[in-house]
This record gives C-alpha cells, structure tokens and sequence, in this order.
C-alpha cells in the first residue's frame, strides 16, 4: 500500500515535464542578445522583392497580339494604309445614249440621244470621291454623278416619243438628266505591306429624268424614275514601289423581275504617285454601263447608256 504514491509521484512529473516541452516549442523563440563589443555579427540577408506575376492577355486581347504578330499592319505610305481619303477627279468623258419609249398602244421609235436629240457626247466635269476605313479591313467608299445634257435638233424623220408623235421637221428641245449616288463597301480578305484584295457590295441610288418637247407648242413629254439597285464589288490594290501603286475596282449585277430587266456594270483602273505621304497624284480610266428594259410599264421600252473616258485626280490622304 506503501507504494501507491511512489507511482503517482512519478506520472505527475512525467505530465509536468511533457507540459513544459508543449510550452517551449508553442513559444516563439527569444530574440538573440546584443553583441558584444568583441563580437563579430553575422551580415544581414539581403531582402529581395517578391517578383510581379506575368501578365497573360486573356480573349480579343491575346487574339489581337497573336493576329498582329501573324500579320503585321502595312508600314509604307500607299493606299493600302489610307484610313481617309479625299479624291478631286477631271473626268473628260463620253456618252452614248439609245432608247425607245412606248406608251399602250403606240410603239416608240427607238432613237440616240446624241444623234437624234442632238445632245453632247461629251462630258467633261469635276467629281468628288470619299474612302473611309473602319477598323484594318473593312472600307466604305463614296461617290457621286450629275450628268446634265440638253440638246436641240431637227428631226429628220417622225419620231414617236411615248404617247407623243413629233413630226419630221419639227424643231425639238429635249434635256437628258442622270444622277448617281454609290455607297460601296469591301471587305479586305488580303491586306499587307504591298498586296490588298477586298470584296463586297455596293447600293447605287440612281435617278433619271428625260424631257422633249416642241417650242411655242403644248407637245411636250416628261419621264422621270428614281429607286435604288444593289451591286457585287471587288477591289485590289498594289503598290509597285514606295511611290507608285495600281488600283482597280468593279461593280456588277443583273436583275429580271416580271420580264423587267435591268444591269449596271462599274470599272475603274488608275495609276497613282505618292509625291507625299499625304498627297498623291494620278491618272485613271472609268467605264460604266447602265441598262434597263421595261416590258411591263408605262412608259414601256428600254434606255441604254455608256460612260467612259479618262480621268486626272488629286488624292489627300490620312
């Protein structure tokens, strides 16, 4: 019975000692004393900077550097980098004009503007043309046409104009009016430093008004349409050397509705020297034919008209 406590003595200073060892390892462990004088002190690390994590671009930004770094942008000043342009053209054109017009009952007499009515077959005017860029690729041109004649002539036989019978001999004043306004938009699916390829399309509002009539005289006709026509285009550029470049571009589309038949085909081609990085000056040829063939309308017939001649240009470009 004895020696129950000499057990217990020994469990309790066992419990003791393992509670000191929690104890000193739970504690932090006491700052070293200062040196002494005679001492030497260890030289202290050096703290360095944690290094700033890698910035890694994410979505339409990494797809944006890897497109760039595929295709890099054009660096020479041409056409090709213009993201506005400002075009100042001289065209010295002709024109070439057939047409009948028929009202019911009474077959037209097919005729030529130029030949019949007297008008000029010749234009000669200034136009304007606008080219924005939006983004890299894609571009929206601009243009527009007036072209105003009037002649007066002296027919030499009767000419049935619509529902209106003029007589041979009959001095007749007539005016020819043609406007065109051309929004063209291309996609470039090829564009580098020396090379651009697009397609797209291109919305043509066009208006015509055609007049006849006998002076001093209630003979008189007046025909006048107006709507829009949509056309497929292509363009392509390429810069030959750092200051010249060739340009060319066409518009094309035929439409049939109801035996109503209607074309217009646009081509350019022009040859420009960049004297400045912002300026350039040029030389080009535009052909456009336009066709339309009424079977079913009042007036019924058909109206076909040809441009086409050279052209000198000025081009400010940004």
């Amino acid at each position: 019975m004895r020696g129950w406590w000499i057990g217990a003595a020994c469990l309790a200073a066992s419990a003791a000692l393992h509670a000191q060892e929690s104890t000193a390892s739970a504690s932090p462990a006491p700052a070293p004393a200062a040196n002494s004088s005679n001492e030497l002190s260890a030289p202290a690390a050096a703290v360095t900077q944690p290094t700033p994590p890698r910035q890694i671009p994410v979505g339409s930004a990494r797809h944006k550097q890897r497109q760039h770094r595929a295709h890099p942008e054009p660096s020479t000043p041409s056409p090709i980098t213009d993201h506005f342009a400002l075009r100042g053209t001289y065209f010295m054109g002709s024109v070439a004009t057939t047409g009948q017009f028929s009202s019911p009952g009474m077959t037209g007499t097919p005729f030529s503007a130029e030949q019949t009515l007297g008008l000029s077959d010749a234009t000669n005017q200034a136009r304007a043309e606008l080219m924005f860029r939006l983004e890299q690729r894609s571009r929206l041109r601009m243009d527009f046409i007036d072209l105003q004649r009037s002649g007066d002539a002296v027919l030499t036989a009767p000419l049935q104009y619509g529902d209106q019978l003029f007589k041979q001999g009959a001095r007749l004043q007539s005016e020819l009016d043609w406007r065109q306004t051309d929004f063209t938009y291309t996609y470039s699916f090829l564009r580098n430093d020396r090379f651009e390829l697009g397609a797209g399309a291109a919305v043509h509002l066009l208006q015509a008004q055609a007049r006849a009539q006998v002076p001093n005289s209630p003979q008189r006709v007046v025909y006048s349409e107006a709507g829009p026509f949509v056309t497929i285009a292509a363009d392509g550029t390429v810069r030959i050397d750092r200051h010249w470049s060739l340009s060319v571009r066409g518009n094309y589309f035929k439409l049939t509705i109801n035996n109503n038949n209607g074309s217009l085909a646009d081509y350019h081609a022009d040859v420009q020297y960049r004297w400045r990085a912002n300026f350039a000056l040029g030389l080009g040829y535009e052909y456009e034919r336009v066709d339309v063939d009424l079977l079913h309308a009042n007036p019924a017939g058909y109206v076909q008209m040809r441009i086409s001649g050279p052209e000198l240009f000025a081009r400010l470009s940004f």
